[in-house]
């Protein structure tokens, strides 16, 4: 069944549960549920892994630009590096 704006879905973000009400999410807006309090920095980079999603596209990584389908119970891990 496909979400419309009005459902809420839980997915999990660094281990914290966080409420989505769009049928699909972007990098973008992974990172800043993960770290909020950040300000862009092009000295800190982002990888952002999924799994437990869509069949076909059940586990991956999710760039910059791109958007992936949200399904409830979906993990995403945000690891925040800093170039030394």
């Amino acid at each position: 069944m496909p979400h419309n704006a009005n459902s809420h879905t839980t997915v999990i973000v660094n281990t914290r549960p966080r409420t989505w009400t769009n049928n699909k999410i972007s990098y973008e807006q992974v990172v800043a549920l993960a770290y909020p309090d950040d300000t862009p920095n092009p000295d800190i980079t982002y990888t952002v892994r999924y799994s437990r999603g869509h069949d076909g596209h059940g586990t991956g990584t999710l760039t910059s630009a791109k958007t992936v389908a949200v399904k409830k119970g979906m993990v995403f891990d945000v690891v925040r590096t800093v170039r030394s």
